[in-house]
This record gives C-alpha cells, structure tokens and sequence, in this order.
C-alpha cells in the first residue's frame, strides 16, 4: 500500500465553476489597459469571495492561441561585428539574422551568412562576399549531421573575381545583453560588454593577402531559443521560480524569487495549446479571500513580452513588418490584429483549515451557584475542624 499522501489532502472544495476567457477585444470590452497578450479581467458584480477558514484556487484547464511569433526575433536575431581593415581602421555595428521562421539549420546558417558578408563587404576591400560553404547543409531537422555552423566567404571584386579582403582583425560576438543569439548560431555567450577581445566563434582567415573567412560555431545550431511561453498571473503568490526567468526585471541576489507564472505552454510551429489531464498540473492558491479583478499576461522565459525585448514593453506586436529601421510598421498586434489567447480557468472554494470561530453550537453559560441544587460541601484540606 502506498503511503504518499496527496498535496490536497485535508482540503475540502465546497464549490467550484469555470471561467471562459477570449482575450481577442478585451481593450475594446474592458479595461482599455488590456491586450490579447495582457489581459486586465473586472469581476465588477460578479466578484468572488471566499468564507473564514476558505481559500481561492485557480487552476488552468484549457489555454489556446495561434503561435504569431517569430522563432528569430529581435532577442535572438542581434550579435556584434568588431574588428579593422585596410579600408575601415576600425568598426562595430550590430547586424540581424533575418527575423521569421526558419524550415531548417541550413536556411538560418544562410541568412547569418548573407547579412555578415553584406556587412564585411562595406568595411573592407571586397565589393561583396560570396557564400562559398554553408553548413549545415541539410534541409530537414532530422538528416544525420552535426549541426554545427560552418560558413566560409569569398571576397570578390566588381567583376566578380577573387581578391584578398583587407581585413586585419575580426571577432563576432554574442553579448547577453542583446539576447540569445549564441544560443541558434552555436556560440558563446559574452557577458562582459567591455570585453573587445572576446570571440563567440572559431574565425580563421585573417591575415594579409587572405581571400577568404571561415566563421565555425562550437555548439549545435537550433531554430529557436525558447520553445516555451509562460503564462503569468499577478495575483500569483504561492510560486517560485529561479531569478533567470524574470531577468529583465533586474539582478536578484537569490536563486529562488516569489513567481508569479501561472503555466509553462509548450510552443508548437502554429500553435500554442494545452489541455490540463488533471485540473491540478497549474494552480494558484490565492492569499486574499475575495477576488475582484485578475491580471493575465504572456512572457518568454526572461520575463519579455513575447518579440520584444525588456525596453519595449509598452510595443503592442511580437511578429510582423520591418521597416528599414527594423521596427515593426504597426504596432497593434495585441489590439486589432491576431495576438490574442483563449483559457478556461476553474475557480475552486476550498476549505483549508478551520477557521478560528467555532463552526459548532457553543456551550450553554454555567448557572449561578443559587440555582443550582446541588450540596455544597465544605473541604477542611486536612485542617482541624474546631
């Protein structure tokens, strides 16, 4: 017989009823705070409280949307180029992989190729730069390969012939404070900004008269940097998390930090769906014994609304048009266009201890000593009785 014990033992629900959620029109509806990735709830008169010695639980049972992410956003999509040439003393500019969904390793490999070359090609002697290798060159995700990034570019000159590119100094970097893109092109992360040394990547081919450079990555690409959303929820109180992923919300000097997530949903290529099995997997117990409004939000695992990194929290969209600047053309994803969940979210009255006040009737109050009819006897406590 097994002797593990429930969480929920001891705990009776005495009532209990669901809550349907469509965040689509919810600023048009609703607090005009909302969006359909952070949605403000007003019970108003529909406010629900719970007695002495009862607490709220919320549990998560049904949550979908269309995934309108991108799997290369802005928090993955940035690394630093550094170095000095013949033509350019020195440079250093950030450059973008081409922010959308990718089919497979090759065609992200490609687009980190493209854009460094296109970028080389005005800091030094090259008209352009010609892809010459790109690896991996598979096509599917499940090809036997190492995955590992591997690209070489040839200089070339107006006549497209091979000329040496002039470059004297090169390094690719991955800073932390501009996301992950270590983690999709298989560098390393570089956590120290002022570090003008450091190099995310194998680079090879810098020297005088070299026609070509050979970028390598040490680690295994992958088409996107965080295949989860978290679904937050500010009356969230009873939680923890690790201080990683609230990041951008500062330095904390734990690891353990009060949580506010509510779920972790796993991300599929169109959608994002989960179906509780037990209704108990995500819950919230609540502190408060009456619940007036709820607050519901989306984030990636750094505690970013999704396509946007720790500045732009006030941006409405995660995916869409680039403007030459590469900032989205509109920026009401969340409002009029297709940013949006649905949930259903079960309420549970549940009483949890017993309240201070006896639930039972009390005692009657003692008689005086007048009306009572019994005898009172008189106890001498061993003394003489004179």
């Amino acid at each position: 017989m097994s002797l593990q014990r429930s969480r929920f033992e001891g705990q009776q629900i005495v009532n209990s009823f669901n809550i349907f959620l469509d965040s689509e029109k919810s600023s048009l509806v609703g607090d005009q705070q909302s969006g359909g990735d952070d949605v403000h709830v007003h019970f108003e008169g529909q406010t629900i409280e719970a007695a002495d010695g009862e607490i709220i639980r919320l549990s998560l049972l049904n949550f979908t949307m269309f995934n309108n992410t991108y799997m290369v956003n802005i928090n993955n999509s940035r690394f630093n180029v550094r170095g000095g040439s013949g033509t350019t003393a020195s440079f250093l500019d950030v450059v973008n992989i081409d922010r959308k969904n990718y089919l497979n390793l090759k065609d992200l490999a490609t687009s980190f190729a493209t854009n460094l070359g296109t970028y080389l090609a005005t800091k030094s002697a090259a008209t352009t730069f010609e892809n010459t290798t790109i690896l991996p060159s598979s096509t599917t995700m499940s090809a036997t390969d190492n995955r590992l990034l591997d690209i070489t570019l040839t200089a070339k000159n107006g006549s497209n012939s091979t000329i040496a590119h002039g470059i004297t100094d090169l390094k690719i970097q991955c800073l932390e404070a501009e996301g992950e893109s270590n983690v999709i092109l298989g560098g390393n992360r570089q956590d120290v900004s002022t570090d003008t040394t450091f190099n995310s990547f194998k680079i090879t081919g810098i020297a005088t008269g070299a026609t070509t450079i050979r970028v390598q990555g040490f680690f295994p690409m992958q088409r996107l940097s965080d295949p989860y959303v978290y679904l937050r929820c500010n009356n969230a109180q009873n939680g923890l998390e690790m201080s990683v992923l609230s990041n951008d919300r500062g330095l904390y000097n734990a690891d353990i930090i009060n949580s506010d997530i509510f779920a972790k949903l796993f991300k599929d290529v169109e959608y994002i769906n989960y179906e509780s099995n037990t209704g108990d997997e995500y819950f919230i117990n609540l502190q408060q014994r009456k619940l007036a409004n709820l607050r519901l939000f989306l984030t990636d695992s750094k505690g970013r609304k999704l396509g946007r990194t720790s500045g732009q929290r006030d941006l409405g969209t995660a995916a869409g048009l680039l403007d030459s600047s590469l900032d989205f053309e509109s920026n009401l994803q969340n409002k009029t266009g297709n940013l949006n969940f649905t949930a259903v979210i079960r309420v549970d009255i549940v009483k949890n201890r017993n309240p201070v006040k006896l639930e039972s009737e009390g005692l009657p109050p003692a008689l005086p000593a007048r009306k009572t009819q019994s005898v009172l006897v008189w106890s001498d406590y061993g003394k003489p009785k004179f």
